[in-house]
């Protein structure tokens, strides 16, 4: 009976000894969380102060927890910085029109201004409005389109004509800036199925972002194997640079020189979003001095 009241004391004690180093630990933890609160930035995470297995899994739980936290965290981040940045160039994008035309405005109502100028300000500011209805546009689409419920009708579309008719369109253009324009395609028609009109809108704004930046030339091919129909947009570009290739389709995402061309940034990231909706792809890369978009199509 000694030995085994000592046995129970000594078990006790080593017990209460546990226990101790237990709370002790505990409060080491919380001391450990109440730090990660308050820097929450420097991603740390707890680590047992004993050799607790029971401590440890709790410990980890607990870590995969603020993990997530931290990522959710980072997230927000970026999202918040993300948004800024497109307020900012929202701003930007308005204020510079509106500023241009509010100028012309006070110019023409200047006594000293002729005749023959206001006329010439007021077609400035005509084009500096139908520029900024276009821009109020764009943003009205990019918000429809980032949409659940954005309208799509799909129908066979025959792909030679619709590129001839778009190019077409564009010829003025094209002579106006000296750009050579060469166009080949494919003698076999081809038909994909996808909404005609989301369809010629990306071909558009695709043509239109290759005749803003080109120097010279531009040249738009179809080929077509295996089911698939990729049309090649090339143009030469103003020291593009290889890593903008990953982010080329962001909003608002410009080179230096774009603003100046009062661009918003949305053409690619509109016809990125309307291609998806079609199960389309497209794709830019660089070739020397080459610019290339690839919309790829299913073809029946």
């Amino acid at each position: 009976m000694f030995y085994i009241g000592i046995g129970l004391g000594v078990f006790g004690i080593l017990s209460i000894i546990s226990l101790l180093l237990l709370l002790k630990a505990i409060r080491d933890v919380f001391k450990q969380m109440d730090e990660i609160e308050e820097q929450p930035e420097e991603n740390r995470e707890l680590k047992n102060p004993v050799t607790s297995r029971s401590l440890e899994k709790l410990l980890v739980r607990i870590n995969r927890i603020y993990q997530s936290r931290q990522q959710e965290r980072i997230l927000l981040l970026r999202r918040e910085k993300g948004i800024r940045r497109e307020i900012e160039n929202v701003s930007h994008d308005l204020r510079t029109p509106l500023t241009s035309i509010i100028g012309y405005l006070d110019l023409i109502q200047d006594k000293d201004t002729g005749e023959e100028e206001k006329r010439e300000y007021l077609e400035i500011i005509g084009k500096r409005a139908r520029g900024l209805k276009n821009l109020i546009d764009n943003f009205y689409e990019l918000s429809r389109l980032e949409g659940e419920n954005y309208p799509v009708t799909l129908t066979t579309v025959p792909l030679q004509p619709l590129i001839k008719e778009i190019i077409l369109s564009f010829y003025r253009e094209f002579e106006e800036r000296g750009i050579q324009v060469a166009v080949k395609l494919e003698e076999v028609e081809r038909i994909t199925v996808a909404d005609r009109l989301q369809l010629s809108r990306i071909i558009i704004n695709l043509i239109q972002n290759a005749t803003k930046y080109s120097r010279s030339f531009f040249e738009i091919e179809q080929v077509s194997k295996d089911g698939l129909c990729s049309i090649y947009f090339r143009n030469d570009h103003k020291g593009m640079k290889e890593e903008e290739m990953q982010l080329i389709f962001n909003r608002f995402y410009t080179g230096d020189t774009v603003r100046s061309n009062r661009s918003s940034g949305l053409g690619l990231t509109i016809a990125k979003i309307l291609a998806e909706k079609q199960k389309a792809q497209i794709h830019a890369s660089l070739e020397g001095d080459v610019f290339v978009i690839e919309l790829q199509l299913n073809i029946l």
